[in-house]
């Protein structure tokens, strides 16, 4: 094991429909994502007022996140899991990946959580 890898570790468990899935911490490439997607998720309304960009971010630290995590899964069924779990994801993604949780880290995490609550409320009542 490398220096870089046992301070890395293998990665952060997230359990979806009770099977346990295994994400992995994003690149340097995908700061200019993260700390968009984070800014995005800082103002008042969350992803209600949330511009293309911030939403592009979002979809580019999901979409790498589950690419470096599982590469041989087919990309197209990466792109709907994804998108189908979101609210259980992104909150697991912003966390593992984070400098040190703040006050804005903190305040995203509350609205992704308020989103993923009202996301599974919907769910349920299907």
């Amino acid at each position: 094991m490398s220096k870089f890898e046992k301070h890395i570790g293998k990665g952060v468990p997230v359990e979806i429909d009770g099977e346990e899935f295994i994400l992995k911490p994003l690149t340097t490439e995908f700061i200019p994502d993260f700390f968009m997607a984070m800014k995005s998720f800082s103002g008042e309304d969350g992803l209600n007022n949330m511009d293309k960009a911030g939403l592009k971010s979002i979809q580019n630290i999901i979409d790498a996140t589950l690419e470096r995590s599982y590469p041989d899964e087919p990309e197209e069924m990466r792109k709907v899991f994804g998108m189908k779990y979101m609210p259980i994801l992104l909150p697991k993604i912003i966390e593992m990946n984070s400098i040190e949780p703040d006050a804005n880290t903190n305040k995203a995490l509350e609205k992704i959580e308020a989103i993923k609550k009202a996301k599974l409320e919907n769910l349920d009542e299907k």
